[in-house]
């Protein structure tokens, strides 16, 4: 098994007077990486900068070492990208856009075939092989890009909000079969939806205001906030009076119970302290009162 490297260097890029990226680096090896950050962190344009629709005002990025521009060829052959909006020619069957895609991607007629009926097995989308693609559901077109995404089997794979659009047990399905490409594969996660990368990340990239505050393990990540969270029973008036003075992280009942998860309460007394977990440490760091760095 080949070991590919990713680098960025010192990315920035602006749009106006408005700095979208502000010297971002980090170097990626096998594995999966969730890149998270709100709207506007500067997660579409790093992307697009990666997939080389977008240059960058200064930096660059590094595929085993060459620059990108230098080996644009060599490199985009090994980038498979799911964008986050459709990008289906819908009057195509889904077996007609994957063999026009291969095509596309200088696949051999042979290795299509193979691998358009391997991918769609993968992504249970074996009954509508033959179906044009504007009758698919938004979910079944998800599932159709990651598949157009994976043909010729890229070492590096870029997904934005891949699971958007999908059912609880597709999201699954969805986590399960990119954990199991990771093993050789580059595999970056964009996503806001922090449950669709915390049983599968090894390590997250968290952009805020373009810049990169953490590229951390989830231990890592997580210890920001040990002895920090506390889960307490509430009824709905205690917790309207506590969600005013507090960040509350999550709110669930259990039966006709209601508890509420808070970061750094105030009131430590009715409560009981929990392990912490990475949609905690996303809550604390975008809070704008705090500032992680």
């Amino acid at each position: 098994m080949s070991e590919y490297t990713l680098e960025v260097c010192e990315l920035v890029k602006d749009y106006g007077d408005n700095r979208a990226l502000d010297h971002v680096s980090f170097t990626l090896t096998h594995g999966i990486y969730a890149l998270l950050g709100p709207n506007g962190a500067g997660k579409s344009t790093l992307i697009n900068i990666l997939c080389m629709l977008l240059d960058a005002n200064e930096g660059c990025v590094k595929f085993n070492g060459t620059d990108i521009k230098k080996c644009k060829k060599e490199y985009l052959s090994k980038v498979g990208y799911m964008p986050q909006q459709h990008c289906l020619y819908e009057d195509f069957t889904l077996q007609d856009y994957l063999y026009y895609i291969g095509n596309l991607k200088g696949m051999k007629k042979e290795a299509i075939r193979q691998q358009s009926e391997d991918l769609v097995r993968k992504v249970k989308l074996e009954d509508v092989f033959h179906k044009k693609l504007k009758g698919f559901s938004g979910g079944m077109k998800q599932r159709a890009m990651l598949c157009v995404a994976l043909l010729n089997d890229p070492s590096i794979l870029i997904l934005d909000e891949p699971s958007a659009g999908l059912d609880p047990l597709k999201r699954m399905e969805m986590q399960k079969l990119i954990a199991e490409l990771s093993k050789d594969k580059i595999i970056i996660f964009a996503t806001h939806v922090v449950s669709d990368v915390e049983s599968i990340a090894d390590e997250y990239l968290i952009l805020k205001k373009g810049k990169l505050l953490r590229k951390e393990t989830r231990k890592q990540l997580v210890s920001l906030l040990e002895h920090k969270v506390m889960e307490q029973e509430v009824d709905p008036l205690e917790y309207q009076k506590l969600k005013t003075n507090n960040k509350i992280s999550n709110v669930r009942y259990d039966g006709d119970k209601m508890m509420i998860r808070i970061i750094e309460p105030k009131d430590e007394g009715k409560g009981i302290y929990v392990s912490p977990n990475i949609n905690d440490v996303y809550l604390y760091i975008f809070d704008e009162e705090h500032v992680v760095l």
